[in-house]
Formats: C-alpha cells, structure tokens, sequence
C-alpha cells in the first residue's frame, strides 16, 4: 500500500511540475548521447507500456548531440564515408562524406572523430562488421545496465516528490521512511541542478560542405574544366594550347582523388592521337634521365597510350609543369635579352640537355626557345628545363620533322634538294641550333625573327651566308656562339669543346 501510495504521489507531482518531469526525462551528466543514461531508458519503458511516442529515431527526439554515421568505411583521403542520423541539418538515412579526419587511424566503432574542419561525428557500426564486434558488446552490457532501474535515484526523486503533495496532517507519517532515503541521496546533485544542466540546449555540431559543394568549389578554384583523361584519373584545367610542332595539344590537370577532388601540384598533359610519335618521345624521357648525364628536363610522370573515354583514339604524356617557356620570358622582357647570371644559367642548363642527349645517342634537332621552360619559384633562370623530345631521333639516323629556326645549313639545302627524308642526323645539327638560342636569348629575339620559314631555309642554303653577331655584346659569348654557327659542320666544336669555352671557364668553377 504505501509504495503504490508512493508511485502514485510521484505521478501527480510529474504532472504538476513541468522542472521536475524534465529533471526525471533528462539525460544526466556524464552520459553520451549515444541513447545510454535514465532518459532514453525512461524512453524505452513508456514504451513497452504503450505510452504514445514521437515517430522517428530517438536521435529526432533527442534533437541535438554529435550526428551518427552508420555503415561507415574511411576513404584513402581519410574522409569517412556513411549514413548519417541525428544531423542538425540533414535528414536521417542520407549519405555523406565528411571532409579528411584529422586522425582516420583512430576510427573504430562507437568513438567521436573529428574532421580537420572541425566536426564531429560519433562512428557506429562500420560496413564490414569486423571492427565493431568488442564495441558492440560493450554497449551491450551498457544497455542492459541501463535498462535496470536505479533503486535509490527512483526512490529520491519519488519520495521527494511524494513529500511534496502530500497534505500537511499525513507528511508527518511519511516523513520516517523519506527521511532515510534523503540521506542516501546526499552524495548526489539536486534534481533542480541535474535538469539545468541536462535541458541545456546543446553545441550546434558544425558540418562540412557536401561533396557535390566541393566538386563545385573545386572547379571555380583550379579552374577545372570538367573533362578528364585517364577516366578520372587527371582533371583537367584552363584551355589547351597548341604544341610547337603542331602535332599535339597541351593541357594543364590535376590529380584526381578517389573523390574526383584535384590533389597535388598542377602537370601538363600532352595528348595525341600519334601514338608512334608519343611513344617515342616517353622512351626519349626514359632514355635521357636514365644516362650517364641526366640533363635538365622535366620530369616525365607517366605515359597512358589510352587516354580514356573521353579522347577516345589518343594517347597522353604527362610531365612536370613550367611557368613559362623562355620564347614568353623574353616577350615579357619586351624583347630584351638576358645577360650576367642568368644568361650564363640559361647557356648551361641548355648545354647540359644537349650533352645527356649526345652521350644516350640521340640527336634533338629540335633545339629552340619554345622548348625550354623555366620552373616555378626558382630565378636567374636556374630552373631552366627541357621539354619535347618528340622529335629526337638516334645518331645518323632520319629526321621526322625539323624547325627552320633551328635547321643547320647542310639540312636546308638537303631539303630544299627533296632530300629532307633521308638526310643523316649528326651532333652538329644540334650544336647549330645551340649557337641561333644563345644568339636569342642574348640579344632578345630570333636570329630569323621577321623572316618567312620558307625564306629561312633559303638563306640558309646559300654559299655567302655568314651569321652577323653585332648585337652580342659579351666577347667571350660572341667567340662561342660564332664557332657554333659554322657554316661547315666539321668545323663545328663538339660539347666536349664548348663546356671547356672561356665563356663557361671565366668565373673559374666551370658551367656546372
């Protein structure tokens, strides 16, 4: 009798007292948010008695705490993957990927992660299972502890209540057995403490941008265009250009991530759909950084003889990226050609291109401005590099094409006799064009710079032709550059010769 007078004094004093019925329903400090603690049990039993419940998860009726990720599974970017519950912002049962963890190794089931945004999310049960066996099972005793009533918390919140309502007369009575049940609860909070401090209305949990708003911010940021080679495997950026040759277009990418986001530093993708053409220039790569002088190329990165479904027919080169080739670095000098240290860097890092191409076999006959380009963050053109070596063929061997600017005396007048095809390649073809760039980039502007390709060759040809070095200022540039321009390739220097010129040996510690 008096513990259903008991129950039912606590029923009037919930219904009277809104504070206190919330003291009784909250969450008590120290408790996740994970559904454990008095008020997802009281939850549970209202329940199994039939009361009448909110529809929805409890993370709903909760509204608040750190939103859950059920079926997760942690990306390669460190990224987790899952569905989500309990999202301040998003509905249950949409999947989401959050942005990279700050610590992905530490994820297992049951534990908060934190996004390097700043988030968190609490990890549920993973997708495999696996990880979330030890974890479950200690929820499961969690649960089932909490499922079992508290006797003195029920009994202090009760009888507390019950002393409350009871009429004046018959509180004296009550008050022997309340008066213990008190003293047992001394060592706990008051009710009023406990429900101020569980209806506090919870931290707003931050949440990053969706992966659809990355992918959009992605592209305003890189520029990206939205094609990609390699099915996904590089984004492509900006517009393409033209190669020199004319055989090839160029693009700027990036590298794609298991999320299709860009990572990494910007490359170049040089696509064609001659893949004769390509796979010699990528075995020319392999063959020059491979010798006994590497020189000063780019770096070649990989070579897709399929470029994917979307440049269906074509294959890609993809190289390390330069800032600007050195036909643009003198454009933007308005034509004033470099001197000092950096025309003593640019002569070297051309001369040690030439030199690895000799000594792996191979003639460039290609040797020109356009291809060179000048690395980023790097000055006095000490980051001066090599690039296209589609056209470099093995000693005494046929050349493919040729440049005009570039052309010796001998291969113009073997091409204008229809001999072009099958003329010999020898090293002094490139020593040649070594001469008309130092020439350039010295005075500012090509050698043949307004006159006509077909011109070019023609003057080239002609007995009386002698190159005029008057714009060179240097002496010992203008001696090197006039034994390069030999009309007679026998009378030409090797690059043995040339590394060991004055111009190069002057400041005492040699070109390299």
């Amino acid at each position: 009798t008096e513990r259903m007078n008991i129950r039912g004094a606590a029923v009037l004093a919930l219904a009277a007292s809104p504070s206190l019925a919330a003291a009784f329903t909250a969450t008590p400090p120290g408790t996740s948010s994970s559904g454990l603690g008095l008020g997802p049990v009281v939850g549970r039993r209202r329940q199994q008695r039939g009361g009448r419940l909110a529809v929805g998860p409890l993370s709903a009726q909760r509204g608040g705490g750190v939103p859950v990720l059920e079926d997760w599974k942690i990306l390669r970017n460190g990224a987790a993957y899952g569905t989500v519950s309990n999202h301040p912002s998003l509905p249950d049962g949409d999947v989401i990927t959050t942005s990279p963890l700050a610590d992905p190794k530490s994820s297992t089931d049951g534990t908060i992660v934190v996004t390097k945004s700043g988030s968190k999310y609490k990890l549920g049960s993973s997708k495999n299972g696996a990880r979330a066996a030890a974890p479950a099972k200690a929820k499961a005793k969690v649960a089932a502890a909490a499922a079992k009533p508290a006797p003195a918390k029920r009994a202090s919140l009760f009888r507390a209540a019950a002393a409350k309502v009871a009429p004046p007369k018959k509180a004296a009575p009550e008050a022997k057995p309340v008066a213990p049940a008190k003293k047992a609860a001394a060592p706990q909070k008051p009710a009023a403490a406990v429900a101020k401090k569980s209806t506090a209305a919870p931290a707003e949990v931050p949440s990053g941008p969706s992966l659809q708003e990355r992918v959009r911010q992605a592209k305003i940021d890189y520029g990206l265009s939205g094609r990609t080679v390699g099915d996904g495997r590089y984004l492509l950026a900006g517009k393409p250009q033209r190669s020199t040759s004319g055989k090839s277009m160029i693009f700027s990418a990036y590298r794609g991530d298991a999320e299709g986001l860009p990572t990494g530093s910007m490359v170049t993708v040089k696509l064609s759909p001659n893949l004769e053409a390509m796979r010699r220039e990528s075995k020319n790569y392999d063959r020059v950084t491979s010798g006994l002088f590497s020189g000063r190329f780019v770096k070649k990165i990989e070579f897709l003889e399929n470029a994917g479904s979307e440049f269906s027919n074509q294959c890609a080169l993809v190289l390390e990226t330069g800032k600007k080739n050195l036909k643009s670095v003198l454009s933007s000098r308005m034509n004033r050609g470099l001197s000092g240290r950096a025309m003593r860097n640019a002569s070297s890092s051309a001369a040690q291109c030439i030199q690895a191409m000799h000594t792996s076999g191979l003639v460039w006959t290609d040797l020109k401005a356009e291809n060179f380009v000048v690395l980023p963050d790097t000055t006095d053109m000490a980051g001066m590099v090599g690039i296209d070596l589609e056209s470099a063929i093995g000693h005494r061997g046929n050349p493919v094409d040729y440049s005009p600017e570039a052309c010796p005396p001998e291969f113009a007048d073997a091409f204008l006799k229809g001999n072009g095809q099958s003329f010999v390649l020898d090293y002094s073809y490139d020593v040649w064009s070594y001469g008309m760039l130092l020439y350039e980039l010295n005075v500012g502007r090509g050698y043949f710079s307004k006159t006509g390709a077909s011109q070019v060759t023609k003057i080239l040809r002609s007995e009386t032709f002698t190159p005029d070095l008057g714009g060179v200022s240097d002496a010992k540039l203008r001696d090197l550059i006039k034994q390069c321009l030999q009309v007679d390739p026998k009378k030409r220097p090797g690059f043995a010769q040339i590394l060991l010129h004055p111009y190069f040996l002057s400041t005492g510690i040699g070109p390299f």
